[in-house]
């Protein structure tokens, strides 16, 4: 998203505080690419981790690239939405039993403001303190809703510790699973005392990470045409 779309977008949430959206088609994926489309919802334009959350998904884009890969990830923007509040609820539950229940057969479905949406990532700027996380939606294969806490101390510690937490949960909608290496993006537990504080800075993927993705998206790839 450039400059000038986020400044309208801003100007808008002034003008019209109920509720803002920006299409995702002002974003849509090149053809011949598989779309990855990811729904952020946040309260307002001055969240910190907006910013960042365009850029966690600019980050997976080059990856994409870099693996010449057939995927690209869009975006859809919805301010100050009144579904703030049942994607709120929803979040909680499953942060306060995602430690000793994991979804199946018998997970309630997600509520309807979450399947509504077209999109394969719901990401939720939540104002809850709870552990942030990509949960499968129920019944929709491929779908997630997805919860990043609001975590004041550690932005003000490090704003890499939310940046990275943006990247991890995208990575877990885009089929990746957690490691054993905690310097390392997709890290389960992590360790990020080593990150940068002056400057932007994702962990590094493994070559499993790649090779995973690799597998996921390099067949969807369209056959080269007869010359």
């Amino acid at each position: 998203m450039n400059i000038i779309k986020y400044f309208v977008l801003a100007l808008l949430c002034v003008l019209h505080p109920g509720s803002v959206s920006l299409p995702a088609a002002a974003a849509a994926a090149p053809n011949g690419q598989a779309e990855h489309r990811v729904v952020i919802l946040a309260y307002d334009t001055n969240d910190v981790r907006l910013p960042m959350a365009l850029d966690a998904i600019r980050f997976w884009n080059e990856v994409a690239e870099e693996l010449e890969l057939p995927l690209r990830l869009t975006e859809e923007l919805r301010i100050g939405t009144p579904i703030m509040r049942p994607l709120e609820n929803y979040a909680r539950s499953i942060s306060q039993r995602a430690g000793r229940l994991r979804g199946g057969p018998n997970e309630p479905d997600a509520p309807e403001e979450v399947t509504d949406l077209d999109a394969e990532a719901v990401l939720l700027l939540s104002r809850q303190d709870l552990m942030s996380f990509a949960w499968p939606v129920p019944r929709h294969p491929g779908r997630y809703f997805v919860a990043i806490e609001e975590d004041a101390t550690a932005m003000a510690f490090n704003p890499n510790i939310a940046r990275n937490i943006l990247a991890h949960e995208l990575g877990h909608t885009l089929g990746l699973r957690h490691n054993r290496n905690p310097t390392t993006l997709m890290c389960g537990p992590c360790q990020t005392g080593g990150l940068a504080k002056d400057r932007p800075q994702y962990m590094r993927l493994t070559e499993a990470d790649r090779e995973r993705l690799v597998q996921r998206y390099a067949s969807r790839r369209e056959p080269a045409g007869l010359e």
